[in-house]
């Protein structure tokens, strides 16, 4: 009994930590997005170009934000299953 809950604790850390590193994952992509736009650093690179990587990642990263607070229902479904 006490080796199941250790092994509940321990799965609900790691989801806990790989929710989270999805979430910061989300935002780092945005932020590239934007800094793409914004930093001269990348000045050097055409601007049809750097517009359009700066709006793939801004578009990923909401992507994922969204997948992330609304979790698909197939998903939701199969963990109802295995209870």
């Amino acid at each position: 009994m006490k080796l199941e809950k250790t092994r509940a604790e321990r799965e609900f850390k790691i989801a806990r930590l790989l929710r989270s590193f999805g979430v910061i994952m989300a935002i780092f992509y945005f932020v590239m997005g934007l800094s793409f736009i914004i930093m001269p650093l990348f000045d050097n690179i055409p601007a049809i170009n750097r517009y359009g990587i700066s709006v793939l990642l801004m578009v990923y990263g909401s992507f994922r934000l969204y997948r992330f607070f609304n979790p698909s229902k197939n998903i939701n479904h199969e963990e109802q299953d295995t209870e």
